[in-house]
């Protein structure tokens, strides 16, 4: 059996007991009194090394912390952790499609695709097709050894992706026993429930060590409305006592009621003028009755005032107990979390086949499910006053309603949003990830070892859509005529006309609608499918050791060789490959990027047992890469780790990293999207109004597109709904570019026994980010100087000036600027008959500049606002006596605003106040085998802060309130 690292094993089991979280020199004393040291690896490095110390921050998680916060998920604690925040999670993918349920994470808060995330020093398969972001969904908790935390200058070690750093999740190797392990979470309010059991065996035999596993957990989803903090809403509004933009009063208010949509009613509603001014809401507007009759539509208690000078009417009414006709009331059918079932097979196995040479062998097969219920389909159907289905009434009302030239209406614009018509529109999503390797690692001589592996990895991704309609066929039933003595859908010629029915279609009459035929279902109501399958190869090898002697120490060095295959493919069913489906429409896609890497990594000691100078050593590392997509690039890093005295050390280090787009960026084919509002940039009113800078840049430009001064977009396009729009790649994506900086100073004071502090300054300027550009390129196109940019483009009008739609596609033009500061602390004593252990880890955020524009003088400073708070922090203490240990922990957040750049003009709830939840857990063994634990996560149930913007934020808060939790884990 190859010799087991028994040094790491102590220093992990140092960091354990100090809270579970530790730096890279908790085990200093430790390593100290060592009679024996072996080469070990740390996450950072490929490199083996008597001295667990590196030149790059690590921040260690022991795999039983998940344990002591009763949590079955590693993103849920790494979302706790001061240097990460959440990528995706199942509270903030409520209303995504194909990301429903993911849980990825997020280091510095740089996005989920800057943050690489191993298993064992190396890559994982994607959480979702054509993307790079690890779905952490798919790590077994059981099997959590540790999770190490290493942050700026890993792309040089790893390869791309590595931006923000590295979360290396190190599982169990070994295992000789049988351990079951079962838990639950039961929220104090209803629904968020939590199941979790795991069995876990393995054996230690002669030559042969195993471990395997299998993990299911059930997380049950809850509804908005089950938690009171969103019974008790905080919505704003538009202030009615605003005048102008300069008179110092807010342009929205705090609300404090349930608001709903006016209009989009279950049964249909309409108006008889589109002006959507107080007199036509007033007057013009009207719904259906049970028997169909039209009436005046019902604002329950009535509607919000006019919210200020120069605006139309508030389209919303307010009530909890008379919501009136109206339709997507507060909460309406929609969900904190998302409902997710995994289920985790996972086996490790290690082979001696020789004297200091073995075979390694892993496998981890996963399978989770989510779903995600939508509001459901919303449309504005096409009444004609020659339908067969029109009551008298609606008649009349149509005769005797004139538009401006005295003319009768000869249709009306009919919308209507009704779950019960065709079902809810739930997008359920099937994920199912195979990955293995195989591979030999072993020691070719006194000085240098080896390691290589293949691995394999597979996601396939199958999503179903309930509730769709198609949108032509709903349409065409719709357009009913009596003709030839029958109620058939109209076939119409050029100029109207009714020439014929249509063959195969079944009419319909949506007016005062509640129920469809199971015939009308089979023409209008349909399913999508989506098939999509991501494969991942890497062929690796490593050889590692030292080079010579020096009389500072040993020159030690790492070289590494990597081939790396990704291939998606996307296969939409064929509704929606033709786009033939309300809201969802999608072509197949087909992607593939290679890539071949080589590295160095070098360690030079310069200076031993001097005085201010214990050692002294000099790190490198450079890597090339060759993309067959983005060509050639390359990535390196110098280090300096400087032991100063015994007691003080200090690490620097500088590097380049690059990030690769990946098959989504580069491959996406057209996919619809929508966006909410009617705003361009060229409508006349919106000039008027407009304070930009921009404002001159705008009249030019919208006019040389061909737009004359005064132009305002058609009634039909301002009374639309959410503007259309296409996602797609673009192969035309350059790497990415950051430059690194880590500055770190480390104190482990000998006359204070087991006391840790580290303080590390970090920097991160990231040139040619990819960032999506869509809706924002309309104002971005004519704010310009010209015309000639790359956002117009993304904008394409009709010949009346409208906007038909826009495209959303990833250009190489943001930029981003992170600088921040790292505080860890660890101290562990004797006390209370007892040993008491705390640990503390912060961190500052000094700037978050970021230019998300593409132009430069848009660079601005996020720090403070809510995405970027100047502090957060993680504090825990400990309290172990016999066979019984208390944990406390403490979560921190600084208060923030919304938005840095706020006036009183804006509104009067900028400021969100600072956040802290508090987590208790009690574990005792009952007997030797027998283990019980019980805990209180958020004690003190904390909700979002009382803000508009912040209340309901599940990225950053806690929304399922104070939670029990009960856990039993026994082996033999």
């Amino acid at each position: 059996m190859l010799k087991k690292l028994t040094l790491l094993s102590a220093s992990i089991q140092a960091a354990i007991i100090a809270g579970a979280v530790g730096s890279s020199v908790a085990s200093a004393n430790e390593q100290a009194e060592a009679k024996k040291l072996e080469r070990v690896q740390v996450t950072g490095s490929r490199i083996k090394r008597v001295n667990l110390t590196s030149p790059t921050p690590v921040t260690v998680i022991g795999g039983v912390e998940l344990e002591n916060q009763g949590i079955t998920n590693v993103n849920d604690l790494l979302a706790e952790m001061p240097q990460a925040t959440v990528g995706l999670s199942p509270e903030t993918t409520t209303n995504y499609i194909y990301a429903s349920g993911l849980n990825t994470t997020d280091l510095r808060g740089l996005g989920s695709e800057r943050t690489l995330v191993l298993v064992n020093g190396r890559r994982f398969v994607p959480g979702t097709v054509g993307d790079t972001a690890v779905d952490l969904n798919n790590i077994p908790t059981s099997m959590i050894e540790r999770v190490e935390i290493a942050t700026g200058g890993a792309a040089a070690v790893y390869g791309a992706d590595a931006v923000a750093g590295v979360v290396n999740i190190i599982t169990k190797k070994s295992f000789d026993g049988i351990e079951v392990d079962a838990s639950t979470s039961r929220p104090q309010q209803s629904g968020g429930e939590e199941n979790f059991f795991s069995i876990t065996g393995g054996q230690e035999l002669d030559k042969l060590s195993f471990i395997a596993s299998l993990n299911y957990t059930e997380s049950k989803a809850y509804s908005k409305l089950s938690r009171d903090f969103y019974r008790n809403p905080v919505n704003s509004f538009g202030n009615p006592d605003n005048a102008s933009g300069t008179d110092n009063v807010p342009d929205r208010i705090i609300l404090g009621r349930p608001t709903a949509l006016g209009y989009y009613s279950e049964r249909g509603d309409f108006f008889t003028d589109n002006s959507f001014s107080d007199d036509a809401y007033n007057k013009h507007h009207f719904t259906f009755d049970d028997n169909g009759n039209v009436r005046p539509f019902d604002y329950g208690i009535g509607r919000i005032p006019n919210p200020g000078v120069g605006r139309k009417a508030s389209s919303y009414y307010f009530s909890e107990e008379n919501p009136g006709d109206g339709i997507f009331s507060h909460g309406y059918r929609e969900f904190f979390q998302t409902p997710l079932d995994r289920i985790i097979a996972s086996a490790y196995g290690t082979y001696d086949f020789a004297d200091d040479h073995a075979l390694t062998f892993d496998a981890t097969w996963s399978k989770t499910e989510s779903s995600t219920l939508s509001d459901p389909a919303f449309f504005r159907h096409t009444i004609r006053r020659d339908n067969a289905f029109l009551k008298s009434d609606m008649a009349k009302l149509m005769d005797e309603t004139k538009d401006e030239d005295g003319n009768s209406l000869e249709e009306v614009t009919l919308r209507q949003a009704n779950a019960d018509l065709w079902g809810n529109r739930e997008y359920n999503q099937e994920r199912e990830v195979f990955r293995s390797s195989i591979g030999a690692e072993g020691v070719i001589n006194d000085d240098w070892g080896y390691s290589a592996y293949f691995q394999f990895g597979r996601i396939e991704q199958d999503t179903l859509w309930t509730g769709e309609v198609l949108t032509d066929n709903l349409a065409n039933a719709i357009d009913a005529v009596e003709f030839n003595g029958e109620i058939v859908c109209a076939d119409r010629d050029a100029e109207g006309n009714v020439v014929g029915a249509l063959a195969g279609c079944v009419p319909f009459n949506p007016m005062g609608a509640t129920s469809a035929t199971q015939e009308q279902m089979d023409y209008i109501a349909t399913t999508a499918t989506r098939f999509a399958q991501h494969d991942q190869v890497v062929f690796s090898a490593t050889v590692d050791g030292v080079l010579y002697e020096l009389d500072a120490g040993y020159v030690s060095a790492a070289f590494t060789a990597e081939h790396r295959r990704e291939t998606a493919k996307i296969r939409p069913s064929e509704n929606m490959v033709k786009g033939l489906i309300f809201g969802n429409s999608s072509l197949p896609m087909d992607g593939q990027i290679e890539v071949d890497e080589y590295s160095a990594e070098v360690s030079v000691p310069l200076l031993a047992d001097h005085f201010l100078a214990t050692d002294l050593t000099l790190e490198g590392a450079y890597r090339y890469m060759d993309y067959s997509v983005t060509g050639a690039d390359d990535a390196w890093k110098i280090a300096l780790n400087w032991g100063v005295t015994d007691d003080l050390r200090v690490r620097i280090n500088r590097s380049k990293s690059v990030r690769a787009p990946n098959l989504g960026d580069l491959f996406t084919p057209n996919s619809k999207t929508y966006s909410s509002g009617r705003a361009d940039v060229c409508r006349a009113d919106e000039i008027e109004a407009s304070g930009s800078k921009y404002k001159a840049n705008v009249i030019k430009n919208c006019q040389a597109a061909g737009l004359a001064a005064g132009w305002m977009p058609s009634d039909e396009w301002l009374s639309g709904g959410s503007l259309p729009g296409y996602i797609q790649g673009n192969q035309d994506l350059n790497n990415e570019v950051s430059n690194d900086y880590t500055i770190g100073v480390i104190y482990t004071p000998e006359a204070i026994e087991n006391l840790d502090f580290t303080v590390d300054y970090w920097s991160f300027e990231i040139d040619g980010a990819i960032e999506y550009f869509g809706r924002n390129s309309v104002a971005l196109c004519y704010e310009a100087s010209s015309l000639d940019n790359p956002f117009c483009s993304n904008v394409v009008r009709k010949e009346s000036g409208d906007i038909d739609y826009f495209l959303s596609r990833p250009i190489n033009a943001a930029q981003i600027t992170k600088k921040g500061m790292d505080i860890e602390s660890a101290y562990r004593f004797d006390a209370l008959k007892g040993e008491i252990a705390l640990k503390l880890t912060a961190t500052y955020l000094i700037d978050d500049n970021q230019n998300s524009t593409g132009r430069a003088e848009d660079f601005r400073n996020y720090v403070g606002e809510t995405d970027s708070p100047r502090w957060k922090a993680r504090t825990s203490a400990m309290y172990a006596n016999d066979d019984t240990t208390y944990i406390v922990t403490l979560n921190y957040r600084h208060g923030t605003v919304n938005d840095n750049d706020w006036t009183p003009e804006d509104n009067n709830y900028n400021d969100i106040s600072s956040y802290t939840t508090v987590d208790f857990m009690y574990k005792s063994f009952i007997t030797e085998d027998l283990q019980l634990r019980v805990g209180v996560n958020n004690v003190f149930d904390k909700a979002p802060p009382r803000n508009p913007f912040v209340y309901d934020d599940g990225e950053y808060f806690d929304l399922k309130g104070r939670r029990l939790t009960l856990g039993a884990k026994y082996t033999f």
